[in-house]
């Protein structure tokens, strides 16, 4: 849980609860699978009926932002689980939207409500998912806050459609090093500490490197959560 009295809670679209991309949510993901590049995104057709109204107040149920060149789903209204937070439209009944405006696309999702429409998504579902646990103690004493691993990618820097942070070193003899199993390669999903949880899909570099180095100055440990490659 996030305090609103912690500055963080304006990361907001940063936030999300793991479990949207720790495994399948419905029977077609298994039947429809592709797997794509590194084997941890997928692509597939739905359907989905776009809501009226929602809390009695009109709107759509999908609200978008646009990441890299990719229009991103970061809020969702009476979701019966068959879309999750930062899935990629691909396309809207056979509308291309990649390179699009944010406020074109969120325009035609609008101008949907109360229709059936055709989605094309890529998703990120990472085959390989751990959680790693980070002591930053050692014989009682804190002796550094240093991880022990460097990162790079996030957004503007990965891939046209992947904004994702990939652990590039592994210091000697350091944490990462000594609890064994962090890898290069690795794709940094989540880290949290005591007192917070920030989800790392879409975020710039230098904001995940400020906020990682804050979270370890503030707690005895770090978890993380990784993807590794298959």
């Amino acid at each position: 849980m996030v305090s609103t009295n912690n500055p963080w809670h304006l990361l907001r679209e940063q936030l999300m609860q793991i479990e949207d991309i720790m495994g399948p949510s419905a029977p077609y993901e298994k039947s429809m699978r592709n797997i794509l590049n590194d084997n941890q995104w997928i692509e597939f057709d739905i359907d989905i009926l776009i809501s009226e109204k929602v809390n009695n107040k009109s709107g759509s149920i999908i609200s978008v932002n646009k990441f890299n060149q990719s229009i991103v789903i970061t809020n969702i209204l009476n979701n019966d689980e068959s879309l999750h937070l930062f899935d990629i439209i691909l396309s809207f009944n056979e509308m291309n939207f990649n390179d699009m405006p944010k406020d074109t696309a969120q325009c035609i999702i609008n101008a949907h409500q109360g229709k059936i429409v055709k989605l094309r998504i890529r998703r990120l579902l990472p085959l390989m998912i751990e959680k790693i646990e980070l002591n930053l103690y050692k014989n009682n004493r804190r002796n550094s806050h240093e991880l022990g691993f460097t990162i790079d990618g996030g957004l503007g820097k990965n891939k046209e459609h992947d904004s994702g942070l990939f652990i590039i070193g592994i210091k000697p003899r350091g944490r990462a090093a000594t609890n064994g199993c962090l890898r290069i390669g690795d794709r940094l999903l989540q880290i949290s500490n005591t007192y917070i949880t920030i989800n790392l899909q879409c975020i710039h570099l230098d904001d995940a490197l400020k906020l990682i180095k804050r979270m370890r100055k503030e707690s005895t440990s770090i978890t993380l959560v990784i993807a590794h490659p298959t």
